[in-house]
């Protein structure tokens, strides 16, 4: 993996995610979703292929996000990617909404944002500061960056 020196935009990407979440994000710390948030993930597929696409993306995401932490490396293009494409496809859900996709659907995609975003969310977070790190910034202004997004998902 390749190691950035742009150390704001994911910072600020992250601490966006965090503040928007929604969610504690040690809720689904392993990703230990409901039977039911597991059912509508996995039946996400058979019910549009977007909404099959967009659960992809987010378990991917996740994934890498964690392997980055696991590496202690940061790949901004990956996560930049990542973002785009989930902007695309939820917009693109959002777009044809309920009514085109049925409630069951429409209900599915709602279930796999709110599963997979606090997971993302705080693994961002901990990408982030990795990254500020290693760019030396000073660890009391680090700290307070994430006592403000943790009250902002509050």
């Amino acid at each position: 993996m390749m190691k950035h020196t742009r150390p704001f935009p994911t910072a600020f990407t992250v601490l966006l995610l965090a503040a928007c979440g929604g969610g504690d994000a040690t809720e689904n710390k392993d990703m230990d979703l409901s039977e039911g948030q597991r059912d509508a993930v996995e039946e996400a597929v058979d019910c549009d292929p977007l909404v099959g696409e967009y659960r992809d993306l987010m378990a991917e995401y996740v994934d890498g996000l964690q392997a980055m932490v696991d590496a202690g490396e940061v790949d901004q293009d990956r996560i930049e990617s990542w973002n785009d494409r989930g902007n695309e496809l939820r917009d693109k859900i959002e777009e044809r909404g309920e009514r085109s996709l049925g409630m069951k659907c429409w209900q599915e995609f709602h279930t796999i944002g709110s599963a997979y975003a606090p997971r993302i969310a705080e693994l961002g977070m901990q990408v982030a500061m990795q990254q500020m790190k290693q760019q030396g910034m000073d660890p009391e202004a680090m700290e307070q960056l994430q006592k403000a997004a943790e009250a902002a998902r509050q």
